[in-house]
């Protein structure tokens, strides 16, 4: 089920690049269908730490930091988010043996959207003790490390005509049609297919909308270099809002009319799919829960 959605996937991008932690990557795993995700959420300290890493190559003292702040903020999550996603997740289970509707689909979306808003805020801290003490060579070895992000977007995305792009989003579907449902027949490969063709996708306003979220990060890190946490962490939060909700007019009713088409998908495909898919997809969830549950009650 969770595979069509374009539009929380392009929000939830934003915060990462913003640098939203822990909780971006579980969501991520998540709408990707990951099956490895209690080793990788055990691992996400280190694993989110590497990653940054490679964006700013921090010293020895901002890498002390990030590691207590991203442990610090990993045992916050563990105890207080875990549950509260297996609980939504249980809820998806419940309703996963009978049709969808479409406003049911866009509610969950809704909730995902919500708690990456609530955990972009709650990353903030994190961010406001390391940001301002990047240095000019880390800012701009940031600013590279974007624009090389930004050039393979590009080449995937933008340059491509847009036969090529829906057939690479048709193999994306594929595979997370058989992470959650297990196979897909050849009609509900037709149906996917025409979903895709159907679906209102402007990659020139997205790549537009990738730019500003870039450009913002590099201009954030010059204008917070040596700000106290204090006055850092408000422009922070705002940074992350905007890279979740666009400030950009056309690009966030861009966004509203991708997100309609996704959830209108999302419960088609659903109500085509057999008894046997929808156990598949119900199973598939409740492995989720037990493995949430279990992370949830596991000491740091």
């Amino acid at each position: 089920m969770p595979f069509f959605f374009t539009s929380l996937r392009a929000q939830l991008r934003g915060f990462v690049a913003c640098g939203g932690i822990i909780g971006a990557a579980l969501v991520l795993l998540l709408l990707g269908g990951c099956s490895a995700i209690v080793p990788a959420y055990n691992n996400a300290p280190f694993a989110l730490r590497w990653w940054l890493d490679g964006y700013a190559d921090f010293d020895a003292a901002q890498t002390a930091q990030v590691r207590a702040d991203l442990e610090a903020l990993h045992a916050w999550h563990r105890k207080e988010d875990l549950p509260r996603i297996a609980q939504m997740l249980q809820t998806v289970q419940a309703a996963a043996p009978g049709d969808l509707r479409t406003d049911q689909v866009c509610g969950w979306y809704g909730e995902g959207l919500d708690y990456a808003r609530a955990l972009a805020q709650r990353s903030a801290p994190a961010l406001a003790a390391t940001v301002p003490t990047l240095k000019p060579a880390q800012a701009a070895r940031v600013r590279r490390e974007l624009a090389k992000s930004a050039a393979k977007w590009r080449v995937k995305w933008l340059q491509p005509p847009a036969s090529e792009q829906i057939e690479q989003r048709l193999d994306k579907a594929l595979d997370n049609v058989k992470s959650w449902y297990g196979s897909a027949t050849t009609l509900q490969i037709a149906l996917l297919r025409s979903q895709l063709e159907a679906t209102p996708y402007e990659t020139a306003l997205a790549w537009k909308e990738l730019q500003r979220r870039h450009n913002e990060i590099g201009d954030a890190l010059e204008t917070l270099r040596g700000l106290p946490p204090d006055r850092a962490q408000p422009l922070l939060e705002a940074l992350l809002e905007r890279s979740l909700v666009s400030p950009d007019p056309v690009y966030s009713a861009y966004l509203e009319r991708i997100m309609a088409a996704d959830c209108a998908h999302v419960a088609e495909f659903h109500n085509s799919a057999s008894p046997a898919q929808r156990r598949y997809f119900a199973d598939k969830l409740a492995t989720y829960v037990r493995d949430l549950q279990s992370l949830a009650a596991q000491k740091p």
